[in-house]
């Protein structure tokens, strides 16, 4: 099934349990109790199903971590986090409860079940982007919609319909998008039935919505570059702003798989306009990675740490065997878009498609990695460039991480 396919080249392009997660209620999480929430995922041998677990832990520090105390989520859930409520969605694909589900972490380090949304059958429903606390966007890959929430009541109160805007079918699959200054970017993958972008339509666009009025201001293009696949749906870092307000999208084009989408890379708007500024576009895939004879063949995951640089995950086509599911081809690099280089972080291991999860903590940057003798949370300093970890280690790959310290 088309959705189905999607879900899992997602969580491993995009993104039989050890242990079995008890849950209270049929819902509710364990009140184990920490300060930091993680999410693990672990694989059946095909890769492409199996079982996913959140839970919390006392602090971020050397340990490992089984599955246990965690409740299960749906495999491979997208999980976001603003102040203390931790929002789940549903498994990727049509299996499962096809719900948004709010948790609240509370003054006792624990989480409890505070909200339901439900959401449409095969939405696609991955992430979601939050103007204010009664203001939410999310974007339906699969229905080609947005609708527009309000995440403290949990209760639907619009929907922006972008259909008209699809090229090939009735979806223009919204992807995860950004606000900045009142306007709300969203980028259109614009994929077909093999989710790959159309080589007719071999571009990178993006619907511009004013938020005070919920409508479509224009869609605009970037064709110059070659770069397609803007921003991943269920990755909220590869669309960001610089220290200058400039906007940049990260492209993910044929994740590594697909010879008509071989570039890879950067587009932006400047700060104040609306259009693309080509001139400022980077495909990196022709751009050796320092420290190793490979290119970048896809973006798959990104984070904006300032200066100009990135961490982010790269796909080293080289490393891809035939189950793309239990492939370890994702490499940790640094990213400096001013010098235009690309190099590899060591100390972090090559990685699966699951485990490529970026974030910042504390004056840090966290990867997940899934590597062949090592998986779990590593820590990279920007300042030093010294990796230590893994700092936590767990039991399947390690797919989120957030701190509430």
């Amino acid at each position: 099934m088309k959705t189905k396919f999607f879900g899992a080249l997602c969580a491993t392009l995009l993104s039989t349990a050890l242990f079995v997660a008890c849950e209270k209620n049929g819902n509710d999480p364990e009140p184990n109790t920490g300060k930091i929430l993680i999410q693990t995922t672990v694989k059946n041998p095909d890769g492409a199903s199996g079982t996913s677990y959140l839970q919390l832990i006392p602090d971020f520090s050397t340990q490992t971590v089984d599955n246990r105390n965690g409740f299960q989520v749906g495999y491979s859930a997208g999980v976001r986090v603003y102040a203390n409520d931790v929002f789940v969605f549903p498994e990727f694909g049509p299996d499962g409860t096809q719900d948004l589900v709010k948790y609240t972490y509370s003054s006792a380090s624990t989480l409890q079940r505070t909200g339901t949304l439900a959401l449409p059958p095969m939405s696609g429903a991955y992430g979601f982007t939050r103007y204010n606390n009664g203001k939410a966007y999310i974007p339906m890959y699969n229905l080609g919609v947005i609708w527009i929430f309000n995440p403290s009541t949990m209760t639907k109160t619009g929907e922006i319909d972008l259909t008209s805007y699809a090229f090939g079918d009735n979806s223009p699959e919204p992807s995860y998008s950004f606000i900045r200054d009142g306007l709300l970017y969203v980028p259109l993958d614009q994929v077909g039935t093999d989710w790959m972008p159309y080589p007719a339509n071999k571009k990178a666009e993006v619907a511009i919505v004013d938020i005070a009025t919920d409508e479509v201001v224009k869609v605009i293009s970037e064709s110059t570059s070659g770069l397609t696949f803007p921003t991943r749906p269920a990755f909220k870092d590869m669309i960001f702003t610089d220290e200058q307000n400039d906007l940049y999208i990260a492209c993910a084009g044929g994740f590594g798989m697909d010879p008509r989408f071989p570039e890879t890379g950067f587009i932006c708007i400047r700060s104040g306009e609306t259009e693309f500024d080509e001139t400022a576009s980077w495909d990196i895939s022709q751009t050796t990675i320092q420290g190793t004879n490979y290119k970048p063949a896809s973006l798959s995951n990104c984070k904006y740490i300032g200066n100009g640089k990135l961490c982010a995950y790269v796909v080293i086509s080289e490393l891809m065997t035939d189950n793309a599911y239990t492939a370890r081809y994702s490499m940790p690099v640094l990213i400096d878009m001013k010098a235009k280089t690309v190099k590899k972080i060591d100390g972090i291991p090559i990685s699966d498609g699951f485990a490529i999860f970026i974030d910042n903590y504390r004056d840090k940057v966290v990867f997940s990695a899934y590597g062949e003798t090592q998986a779990g949370f590593f820590t990279y300093d920007p300042s030093t460039g010294e990796v230590e970890g893994p700092v936590v280690s767990t039991i399947g790959a390690p797919t989120f991480m957030y701190s509430f310290e």
